[in-house]
């Protein structure tokens, strides 16, 4: 048990239309894209709750439902590795191991999240752990013309951060941005920015700003452009990329994901007290 951590990784997840400009009825009676998208959290938890493992061909899991209340969902997800050990009589042994994490989904309309413990045990990366449960359930997605794509959260104050430490050295800074389909969290956004990308029937969207080679952009928080686009980003809808002059590697808000932390006492509690406690830091 010590090797375990109570930190959760926070990621976003948006269900977009594959196709906005679909024509008839192509299922379940649904006639148009805001009928789709109004609807698109049920078709989410129908494609979640038919699975009963999220394995690819690099990752063998086992997965257990610890709770289903609602639109909210508790799993532990154990990942096969492989230990190999040198024996007292001078022989090599290899024994199977599952290390487990504990993953929450909260599938409201206005949340999306997925939070996924830290052991690097079990997963080097808790990135590889939302990516496997959305790739897993592209298919039944597809099939009602929806797709998620996810992010992680991250700390604002971060990015402000960055720009103040390196002003007068920043020459780019590439925003890839999801195709807003949250009103909580896409209102910074510029109206413009939100109807072109839905018109165009764009899922991601980059937009890049960059200064003359002698020179270096100029960016301040009281732009309320750039505070909409750096708040929009930080809360899972996309991410941001800065090239600083003489650095070679580029600064991304995507290695910096938000964490929450749970008590020992909390995290070893009954599945109904986890989901609490987490559905509370995660409000």
């Amino acid at each position: 048990m010590s090797s375990k951590t109570n930190t959760f990784e926070l990621f976003r997840y948006q269900i977009l239309p594959v196709n906005r400009y679909f024509q008839g009825d192509f299922f379940n009676g649904i006639h148009s894209v805001e009928e789709l998208i109004k609807h698109k959290n049920k078709f989410f938890a129908e494609a979640l709750e038919g699975q009963s493992d999220f394995s690819n061909k690099r990752h063998k899991t086992v997965v257990k439902q610890l709770l289903h209340n609602g639109d909210f969902y508790l799993y532990r997800i154990a990942h096969n590795k492989t230990l190999h050990r040198e024996t007292r009589d001078f022989k090599d042994e290899t024994i199977d191991s599952w290390p487990s994490i504990l993953v929450a989904i909260w599938n409201h309309p206005d949340k999306q999240y997925i939070a996924v413990q830290k052991r690097t045990t079990a997963f080097a990366k808790c990135e590889t752990v939302a990516k496997l449960i959305l790739e897993k359930i592209e298919p039944q997605l597809t099939h009602f013309q929806l797709r998620a794509i996810y992010e992680p959260l991250f700390e604002k104050q971060q990015f402000w951060t960055l720009l103040r430490k390196y002003r007068g050295k920043v020459k780019s800074v590439d925003f890839e941005i999801i195709t807003p389909n949250m009103a909580n969290i896409s209102g910074t956004l510029p109206d413009d920015l939100k109807l072109f990308a839905k018109c165009t029937n764009s899922t991601r969207n980059n937009l890049k700003i960059e200064s003359e080679p002698d020179s270096a952009l100029h960016l301040e928080e009281n732009n309320s452009a750039l505070r909409g686009l750096v708040d929009y980003s930080s809360e899972g809808g996309g991410n941001i990329s800065l090239k600083i002059d003489g650095i070679k590697k580029h600064h991304q808000t995507s290695r910096t994901v938000k964490e929450i932390t749970l008590g020992e006492m909390e995290l070893t509690g009954n599945a109904e007290q986890v989901a609490q406690v987490l559905k509370e830091l995660l409000k």
